[in-house]
């Protein structure tokens, strides 16, 4: 056994968004790296094709995938919603690893038409779900280095091209870096993507998803652009390198440098 899977091998992860792009794509690899896992989302059918898919594909590990519903929207339930999610998770063993992908996209309004209420369904899930999870986690995690906690920001945090998300990004990489010096030895670091060709950019007309593809081809050193497969193993390096902590790890294609 090679010492790439032996690092994650029996560990428990929890994959927070996990049912889909970048969140699946780390839950694929984890388990070809024989680990145990737990998706979430926030709806039973959505999980329930992930989860049927993964034991599909890997039948081998197919009881070494779990899942659970958790709807991180709601911010009146969300201490209740994550402190279940993480009972559950840990229920056979302490989890040793928390990826969080979790992030809806409400409609962007312009600047002067935006309301509070319009910006702070933004941070509900990316900002006010991170910070509760990061909360109740480490009761319910091996309290050693090898343990960690990934985020996910983007590319927009440092090359925006829009008003809001930038600030969305920024905060998750802040909040970050705090939780790196108020939750050792447990690690805390944050991945950030850039244009990821995943279920949500093709649930976009043909069209406009053929245009968004083409530009962001040519904005891209590489001259494509990123998949899930690919921006996963950020997420799995974080996990395996227990000397990494306070890191934001950057998969974009090289274009800030364009």
């Amino acid at each position: 056994m090679s010492q790439r899977t032996t690092k994650l091998s029996g560990k428990n992860i929890l994959l927070i968004g996990g049912s889909s792009g970048i969140g699946f794509a780390v839950a694929e690899q984890a388990l070809q790296d024989g680990a145990h896992i737990t998706i979430s989302s926030s709806t039973e059918d959505r999980i329930s094709k992930s989860v049927n898919s993964l034991r599909t594909n890997f039948p081998e590990q197919a009881d070494n995938v779990r899942s659970y519903v958790a709807d991180l929207s709601s911010k009146t339930e969300l201490e209740r919603t994550v402190e279940g999610l993480l009972q559950y998770a840990a229920k056979d063993s302490p989890i040793d690893h928390i990826v969080f992908t979790a992030g809806d996209v409400p409609p962007l309004d312009p600047l002067p038409e935006a309301s509070f209420d319009h910006i702070d369904a933004f941070f509900a899930v990316r900002f006010y779900g991170a910070i509760t999870v990061a909360k109740y986690a480490p009761k319910y995690m091996v309290p050693a280095k090898s343990s960690s906690i990934t985020l996910t920001s983007g590319t927009q945090a440092h090359k925006p091209t829009m008003w809001l998300p930038p600030a969305i990004g920024c905060v998750v990489e802040g909040l970050m870096r705090g939780l790196a010096v108020t939750l050792p030895p447990i690690r805390v670091n944050v991945v950030s993507p850039g244009f990821i060709l995943t279920e949500i950019i093709e649930r976009l007309p043909k069209e406009m998803s053929e245009n968004a593809i083409e530009r962001h081809k040519q904005q891209s050193l590489t001259k494509d652009v990123g998949y899930p497969g690919d921006t996963a193993e950020a997420y799995l390096y974080f996990m395996r390198d227990s000397f990494v902590t306070g890191s934001v790890l950057v998969t974009n294609g090289g274009v800030f440098l364009v």
